[in-house]
């Protein structure tokens, strides 16, 4: 239950920074950003928030969603045939997302209470 909650919560947080910024620097639809925003949040979450945080730190896991993030949004150009997120647009995104990731990270910690144990890499 608690990943679900956590999950939410992230793609929410990821919606609203990406509607901000994409719909201000492309001309994405509303729709097209939620989805992106999707693939964003479960990537980032599996990638950067269950494996790379539970095992690194905060700074090293916000690197890694903001590569994450961008690469996933400017992969998206391969998917969208009528218009193009330039690398600058996915850029900010990512940077601005990483913002939120920081502090995001420190409620994952919060909530997920991984015992020393689950954090040391076998």
């Amino acid at each position: 239950m608690k990943h679900i909650k956590t999950l939410v919560l992230k793609y929410i947080m990821v919606a609203v920074v990406l509607e901000l910024v994409l719909l201000s620097l492309t001309k994405l639809r509303f729709g097209d950003i939620l989805f992106i925003s999707l693939v964003v949040t479960v990537l980032a979450y599996l990638i950067g928030d269950i494996l790379i945080l539970r095992y690194t730190n905060n700074i090293a896991a916000t690197i890694a969603d903001i590569g994450i993030s961008l690469l996933t949004i400017y992969l998206f150009n391969y998917a969208y045939i009528y218009i193009t997120i330039s690398f600058r647009a996915a850029l900010v995104s990512s940077l601005v997302l990483g913002i939120g990731e920081f502090v995001f990270h420190k409620y994952v910690v919060r909530t997920m209470h991984w015992s020393e144990q689950e954090r040391t890499i076998s």
